[in-house]
């Protein structure tokens, strides 16, 4: 699978497929500003994408790669692994969009906000929320202190194919010393942090998506505060992006993890009736209210209450 030379892959990475995401790929596909490419994680089975050019993911990948493989979650919690495995599928390419199934683009096609960005070698890596991290983010900590620790949102990046290449080097180094280390598996960088701050460090060109006009808010763009589907297809802003935006079931165990952190299991209680015939029926509201009960008594039992 080997690209002409030149131009951008839109990477499409998930580990399911299901209507809305046939429904982007479709989209993108007709679209023709970008080569559409299905990253799909298939460590729990084949993710059937029908006949959109699908690159495979599977355990196996990290030790391909040369790269370390003890952290949990692994390909979770490093998305920039799958990007290696397309930049070494598609080596012509100059630059590679990626994109996760609960994102939205509220356009008609992905290039009317994908297209409007300056090139690659103006800009090697895009991304939401970038930025210095805080003193305080969990993810800083598995950063080391020679250089500054930078922060962005994974869910759409843009890298040049530079930029890849850099950080797939750097994780190589970094994955043949860190066994030696003794540090916690826990502790490996995870993809957020371990992007944004070596190309901050090797001097690239660093860009927020919001710096060539704004497409996203906090509220409406972030890792855990979720957007109702209904809402982005009803009021969604012409030209911008949201995440993560869910519907149904999916919706609702964003919010209930979400409730339980923050101990907030009565207003999700008060949400959950008010949707009733826009994100569920009666019978899952009932499920619903099940599961928030059984949350509540377990966190008594935890107070020893």
């Amino acid at each position: 699978m080997i690209a002409a030379m030149g131009g951008t892959a839109l990477l499409i990475r998930t580990h399911y497929a299901d209507a809305p995401l046939r429904a982007f790929i479709d989209l993108a596909r007709a679209d023709g500003a970008f080569d559409v490419f299905v990253l799909a994680d298939e460590s729990r089975g084949p993710v059937d994408v029908g006949d959109a050019p699908k690159i495979p993911v599977t355990p196996d990948l990290p030790a391909e790669l040369g790269l370390y493989r003890e952290t949990p979650n692994l390909l979770w919690r490093c998305g920039d692994y799958v990007l290696y495995a397309a930049r070494q599928r598609l080596p012509g390419y100059e630059a590679f969009w990626m994109i996760e199934p609960d994102v939205r683009l509220c356009a008609d096609k992905p290039s009317d906000i994908l297209g409007r960005f300056p090139p690659p070698e103006a800009a090697d890596f895009l991304a939401a929320h970038l930025r210095p991290a805080e003193p305080n983010w969990n993810w800083g900590r598995t950063m080391d202190a020679d250089g500054p620790v930078w922060r962005c949102l994974f869910s759409l990046v843009r890298f040049s194919a530079r930029a890849l290449d850099i950080m797939l080097e750097a994780r190589r180094r970094l994955s043949a010393a860190y066994p030696l280390s003794g540090k916690d598996p826990t502790f490996w960088p995870n993809d957020e942090a371990f992007a944004a701050s070596t190309l901050v460090r090797a001097g690239l060109h660093c860009r927020d998506l919001n710096d060539f006009g704004q497409i996203y808010e906090s509220v409406g763009f972030s890792y855990w505060l979720p957007v109702s589907e209904r809402e982005v297809a009803a009021s969604g802003r012409e030209g911008w992006i949201y995440h993560p935006v869910l519907s149904g079931q999916r919706y609702f165990i964003k919010l209930f993890r979400l409730a339980v952190e923050q101990g907030a299991l009565d207003n999700l209680e008060a949400l959950v009736d008010r949707l009733i015939g826009a994100e569920w029926t009666a019978e899952e509201a009932l499920g619903h209210h099940r599961a928030i009960e059984l949350a509540r008594s377990q966190l008594r039992i935890a107070a020893g209450k």
